[in-house]
């Protein structure tokens, strides 16, 4: 199955692109995903810290926050739109 992946801000800078479609295998949830994604020990820096998502990451399964559903274990589908926000700060 195909999932699309948005990312957003220096998370576009990381992987020189604003969107990537993966394909991946049926029963996938979020947190495999990003394993996929993040592939590289700089990369996973970048979300993880000892193993855990960093509190400040936000992640959206089409258009919803993965903490009002199942978090990490989040189920994909075919055709579902991941979008990964970096902090951002601003004044």
């Amino acid at each position: 199955m195909r999932i699309q992946v948005q990312f957003f801000a220096t998370f576009r800078e990381l992987f020189r692109t604003k969107a990537m479609e993966i394909a991946v295998e049926t029963g996938i949830n979020i947190g495999e995903l990003l394993n996929l994604v993040f592939d590289t020990q700089e990369r996973r820096k970048k979300i993880f810290d000892n193993g855990k998502l960093k509190p400040y990451i936000i992640i959206f399964k089409n258009g919803r926050h993965i903490q009002h559903l199942d978090g990490l274990e989040t189920e994909l589908k075919e055709g579902d739109k991941v979008s990964i926000f970096p902090p951002i700060a601003g004044g």
